[in-house]
């Protein structure tokens, strides 16, 4: 019987979280990295549930020069996909 080969659902899961919240990729790419962690996590029953990663979370919100909260336009496009697994 050949050997089975294994990896560390935590590593993935820690390196598909750090991506989720990045600002250089799209929402198709984090949709996919989503998508095929959350199938990971079922399958090897480590699913936990999930949340939303916000602005606010991610890095500090400076307010411009007129007061309001700059908003980095990376994080409008599409919110759902910023999330991060428990």
């Amino acid at each position: 019987m050949a050997k089975r080969k294994t990896f560390n659902v935590d590593d993935l899961k820690d390196w598909v979280n750090e991506r989720l919240k990045s600002d250089h990729l799209t929402p198709e790419h984090r949709r996919g990295l989503a998508n095929a962690l959350d199938h990971v996590l079922h399958k090897t029953g480590n699913y936990k549930g999930f949340g939303y990663v916000y602005i606010d979370d991610v890095r500090p919100c400076l307010d411009d020069e007129t007061g309001a909260r700059a908003v980095n336009p990376a994080w409008t496009d599409d919110h759902e996909t910023r999330r991060f697994y428990y």
